[in-house]
């Protein structure tokens, strides 16, 4: 599985104009409705300028987001499962 390194955690309005096709593209595989200032993390397969976007909304934790994360083959890297788990706290989603 491929490692993934978090780029950072945004809201729809926040989001860097190079990463936005992935987060629609995303938004539209998942059948997610995006809203005004929901989180989105947007991870970065190491080696690649391919990228992850997650909506944190629909997690109900951490271990959902792994199953996320291996769908696309790959897995957060140590730094970015500390970082993401603080988010997801910090968003009541343990």
């Amino acid at each position: 599985m491929e490692q993934a390194h978090l780029v950072g955690v945004y809201t729809q309005e926040e989001m860097p104009e190079e990463l936005e096709g992935f987060v629609r593209y995303q938004a539209v595989c998942d059948g997610h409705q995006m809203k005004a200032g929901e989180r989105i993390a947007v991870l970065n397969v190491t080696g690649t300028s391919s990228y992850v976007p997650v909506f944190m909304a629909d997690l109900k934790g951490y271990d959902d987001l792994e199953s996320r994360l291996s769908k696309h083959g790959v897995q957060a890297d140590q730094v970015s499962a500390l970082s993401l788990r603080r988010v997801l706290q910090e968003m009541g989603h343990s």
